[in-house]
Formats: structure tokens, C-alpha cells, sequence
């Protein structure tokens, strides 16, 4: 039993909340006008706090920034371990099988689109601006990711993980996920849905496995 002094008081309470709602504005507000259109000042107002409070919790605008796409990062490697853990499970079928539903559940996360949009929207510009909040995200979550579904797929074709092939095959299968979170309009208007349905998501599951059982991996195996 924890005892009173094992309690936070009511200051730490308040500034871990404080600390909290700053990180949930800046995600709001970047993913809506992006680093350079948000001032200290729409920050802290979308946190409904001080001004001083960014200095205070953070340092800076830019502390604050890569504080928010730390807690995207976290939360999405998260995710992508619970969707690839099925690759260590040797009962799960065959190497390829595995691979094939990991990355069926890396799609249903990217689908289902839990999270709030504005978490999109700060990912997509950070990602375009390919700075440092991008350079975060990728090396907490999307990097490891990356890397063990690369590992699968040398396991099965015998390459090197470090074959710029094989790489580039998986790369591909998976920016091509992650691709239906963010350019989801293009997917939309191409097939003439007007949202995305369970036979939608159906029909590119069966896409991804159509990939993992062709020569777009098996090609890449040594001759």
C-alpha cells in the first residue's frame, strides 16, 4: 500500500496535467498550421494555460514539439509491437504466413484510425518537412518497425537484411500502408468509395498477402 508520502501532491498532479494538456495542444495546433504557424501563445491558449508555462514544463516551442511527436512515437511503437509480435510466434504458421499478418495488423491499426486526427495531421507535416520531430518518430517507432519486418523477410528469401532490395520491397509494402492513413482521398476516389467498409479492408488484405506469396518477395531470394 503506497503510502502518503508515495502519493503525488497536488502541485506535481497539476503540473502533470498542465505538462499533459500542453503536449495534447501542440499536436492540435501544429497538426493544424503546422511548427512555424503556431506561436507560444495559440499554444498555451489551446492548453488553456500561461505563457510561461512552456518555458516552465519544457524550455521552448521546439522542446515542446518534439515532446508531442516523443508521445506519438511511443504511443505507434506500442501498436507495432503488439501488430508484429506474431512474427515470434513459431506456431503461427509459416514464415511467410507471419509476415503476412503482421502486416495485416499494421493495417487494421492504420485503418481504424483511433487515434484523433490531428495526430495524423502532426505527423504528416512533420514528415513532410522531414525535420526533427519526423527524425523522432522514425528512429522510436517507425525505424524498428521497419527493421524487424525487414529481419522477417531475410529470414524467409535468405538475403542479407542489409540487401537494398529486400529492403526496398518491404519499404514499399509498408509506406503503401501507411500510405491509406494519409492519402486515403486518392484510395477513395480511384475505386469509387465514399469511405473505407469492411469489404474495403478486406480486399487490401488480400493485396498484402498477394504480396507476401509472390515473386515481389520470393524474388529477392538467392538463386
Amino acid at each position: 500500500m503506497a503510502t502518503p508520502s508515495d502519493l503525488p501532491s497536488g502541485h506535481e498532479t497539476k503540473s502533470a496535467r498542465t505538462r499533459a494538456n500542453l503536449i495534447n495542444a501542440a499536436i492540435d495546433v501544429i497538426g493544424a498550421v503546422g511548427y512555424e504557424g503556431a506561436s507560444t501563445r495559440a499554444l498555451s491558449k489551446a492548453a488553456n494555460t500561461t505563457l510561461s508555462a512552456i518555458p516552465y514544463h519544457f524550455g521552448g516551442k521546439k522542446e515542446l514539439y518534439l515532446a508531442a511527436a516523443t508521445t506519438i512515437a511511443e504511443y505507434v511503437l506500442g501498436r507495432f509491437e503488439e501488430a508484429t509480435a506474431v512474427l515470434d510466434d513459431n506456431h503461427s504458421g509459416s514464415g511467410v504466413l507471419r509476415l503476412e499478418l503482421a502486416l495485416i495488423n499494421i493495417l487494421h491499426i492504420i485503418v481504424e484510425e483511433a487515434e484523433p486526427y490531428s495526430w495524423s495531421s502532426f505527423v504528416a507535416r512533420c514528415t513532410y518537412d522531414n525535420d526533427e520531430a519526423f527524425v523522432l518518430i522514425y528512429d522510436k517507432a517507425i525505424g524498428p518497425t521497419l527493421h524487424r519486418l525487414v529481419q522477417a523477410a531475410s529470414d524467409i528469401s535468405g538475403r542479407a537484411v542489409s540487401d537494398e532490395a529486400l529492403r526496398l520491397r518491404i519499404s514499399a509494402i509498408l509506406t503503401a500502408i501507411v500510405g491509406f492513413r494519409f492519402q486515403r482521398g486518392i484510395m477513395l476516389r480511384s475505386m469509387g468509395w465514399t469511405q473505407m467498409r469492411s469489404g474495403s479492408v478486406e480486399q487490401i488484405e488480400e493485396m498484402v498477402g498477394d504480396l507476401c506469396r509472390s515473386d515481389f518477395l520470393t524474388g529477392c531470394q538467392n538463386q
